[in-house]
């Protein structure tokens, strides 16, 4: 029996119509879920090294740190900290601790499995505006605007190890993978890195105007700084200089490399994140949805989930991986 013309002609749209959608799903993200709880802004994101938890840290007066399983969506916990932000979460290397950063000028170290507070760290004379591990879990890092220092400690004792000054105020800190320097961001334009344990001063350089952000790539061969009213650029280990910046980010942008390096992700003057190549410079793509400023961001360890967190109250978790595999980044 032959099959009608109009029926054929149908059948050949239907077709095209499926494999544009095919092709279309993977030109961009998948957004799979958007996370609400949060009372205010989303200032900070960490996952967990095994990619099974995301913490996110809530500012202003919300005070809380939410636990998320990232495959479904669903909340795991919530650790009501203090009645003001959360500005700053990190995972040790192995899992065990979780370090915030808090406005009421401690650190909290916190057992991520059951949410039982193990530690808190006092001495700062202001707000905690950052908290790292050293890739060795030794350390914690921490950067306070009121101390106008970044300080060393250690995570067995407690104990401060050494305090370093970061002229201005110190906005951020970011260990180099092997763990041998740490860097840290002021508050009016200076990028400055110490020697670890020691904090013998190793670089000294002004970067640009206002606040500074810092982030290392994987590989520790190039930083990545942002500043306010200032574009983000890429410092090179390997070039000892700047790379070209990248267009169009946004002021004081929260930065995340991808864990094989290959992307970065910034946030816009907008409602969006940005995925960049840094090694060109090249914008990779933007991701849209929030209804307010990308405050915080977060890959997942294996870099197939990216997390954004925003002053709409919201996270938003993306899926690259289909996406990511076409731009051939693995």
């Amino acid at each position: 029996m032959q099959a009608h013309p109009r029926w054929l002609s149908i059948l050949a749209a239907f077709l095209a119509a499926s494999a544009c959608g095919l092709a279309a799903e993977a030109e961009s993200p998948e957004l799979l879920w958007t996370l609400e709880g949060h009372l205010s802004m989303v200032e900070s994101l960490a996952f967990s090294p095994d990619g099974k938890t995301l913490a996110s840290g809530g500012g202003y007066t919300d005070g809380t740190i939410q636990f998320w399983d990232p495959e479904s969506g669903e909340p795991k916990r919530t650790i009501r900290v203090n009645s003001g932000s959360v500005s700053s979460l990190a995972f040790s290397p192995d899992g065990k601790l979780l370090a915030s950063a808090s406005s009421d000028t401690t650190i909290r170290l916190w057992n991520p499995s059951t949410g039982e507070l193990k530690q808190v760290l006092r001495g700062h004379k202001g707000g905690v505006n950052c908290v790292a591990f050293s890739p060795d879990g030794k350390f914690l890092a921490s950067a306070c605007d009121a101390d106008e220092a970044a300080r060393l400690w250690s995570v067995q004792t407690g104990q401060v190890v050494c305090g370093t000054t970061i002229r201005w105020g110190a906005q951020s800190v970011a260990f180099s993978p092997d763990g041998k320097t740490l860097a840290g961001g002021g508050r009016f334009g200076t990028l400055t890195m110490w020697a670890v344990p020691s904090g013998s001063q190793v670089r000294l350089a002004s970067v640009g105007e206002g606040r500074v952000r810092v982030a290392y790539s994987p590989d520790g061969n190039v930083i990545a700084h942002s500043c306010s009213g200032q574009q983000v650029t890429l410092w090179s280990k390997e070039r000892r200089g700047s790379m070209r910046p990248l267009a169009s980010c946004g002021t004081n942008s929260p930065l995340a490399f991808s864990p094989d390096g290959r992307l970065l992700a910034t946030g816009s003057d907008g409602r969006g994140a940005e995925l960049w190549d840094p090694q060109t410079g090249a914008l990779k793509q933007t991701l849209e949805g929030h209804k307010g400023r990308i405050c915080s961001l977060a890959f997942s360890p294996d870099g197939r989930l990216l997390a954004t967190g925003s002053d709409d109250n919201t996270v938003r978790l993306w899926d690259l991986g289909k996406w990511a595999k076409k731009q051939g980044t693995p």
